[in-house]
């Protein structure tokens, strides 16, 4: 990465990429996301949100398994991280795997947001 590549994107610009391709994702337009991703993690490799969206691409299309082959390394180095967690216990509970889903979700911390994100979830689903 350039310094002049990293100048023309700040965090801003980023979280604005991000929320594009989320939003693709829920428009039937995963091909589109994975574009967009791609293009930050160009200019940001191994950014945690990108990575977690490129899952979330995946799982839009029923591809539980590739979402998964994202999200598992991502878990390894950062096992807590409550917003990876969530996407991989939807993953599984898409997927129709409950109990996977209960164990991601159980690795969740108390006092994360997130926690009561994955109680809905698993109820709702």
């Amino acid at each position: 990465m350039s310094q002049n590549t990293s100048a023309l994107l700040d965090d801003g610009d980023i979280a604005l990429l991000l929320d594009i391709a989320n939003l693709a994702c829920h428009k039937g337009m995963p091909a589109e996301a994975r574009t967009i991703v791609d293009g930050v993690l160009a200019v940001r490799p191994g950014f945690v949100p990108a990575r977690i969206t490129l899952a979330f691409s995946h799982l839009v299309v029923d591809d539980f398994d590739k979402a998964l082959d994202i999200l598992n390394p991502l878990l390894e180095q950062r096992p807590d991280d409550a917003d990876a967690r969530i996407m991989e216990g939807l993953t599984h509970l898409l997927a129709g795997r409950s109990r996977d889903a209960d164990e991601a979700f159980a690795h969740i911390p108390e006092h994360c947001p997130q926690k009561q994100l994955a109680a809905e979830l698993a109820r709702a689903l």
